[in-house]
């Protein structure tokens, strides 16, 4: 996480400023962010806010611009891939905030709500793929040893099912 002026300052200091680290901003399941359970109306301040998604020092999500930092409750995957472009041998995830992945497709799986997830950034972060990236997966689909798999360089890459999607991919 990159530094801001309030970094140093203790929560008693952010206190006397007027300031905290504690907030009721949501990001849901389903991607939308929601302050006080109000889904926010404006297309441009989620935007502004999905690329502010960052982890805190101790681990938690946090929301960080070049002034604060503060924390965010993540019902979900933090991270949200509106469509997968697919080009030759490669698939490249976009996201909120025009944040472009690469998808490795040994980290691609199902979880219990049916939806694709997929592993982005280091590694360390679960993107929920929307219905139309999935749709956008479709054409690479194909049946594998009693499962479905995603076809890519002409290899079958299996799409586990598993019950913590969020989890980091195993062996990926």
């Amino acid at each position: 996480m990159e530094p801001t002026p309030t970094d140093d300052l203790s929560e008693a200091d952010l206190a006397a400023r007027g300031l905290s680290r504690e907030t009721d901003i949501v990001l849901d399941a389903r991607g939308r962010f929601l302050v006080a359970g109000v889904p926010f109306e404006h297309e441009g301040l989620a935007e502004t806010f999905a690329g502010w998604l960052d982890r805190a020092p101790d681990g938690r999500y946090a929301l960080r611009n070049d002034l604060h930092w503060v924390y965010l409750t993540v019902e979900g995957a933090p991270l949200h891939a509106r469509r997968a472009e697919v080009a030759g041998d490669e698939v490249t995830l976009v996201l909120h905030a025009g944040e472009r992945a690469p998808l490795r497709p040994e980290t691609l799986r199902a979880g219990p709500d049916g939806a694709l997830y997929a592993d982005v950034r280091d590694g360390t972060w679960a993107a929920r793929l929307s219905p139309e990236a999935a749709l956008d997966l479709a054409p690479l689909l194909v049946e594998h040893e009693g499962g479905v798999a995603l076809r890519l360089g002409g290899r079958a890459h299996p799409i586990a099912q598993v019950d913590d999607p969020l989890a980091p991919a195993r062996g990926a």
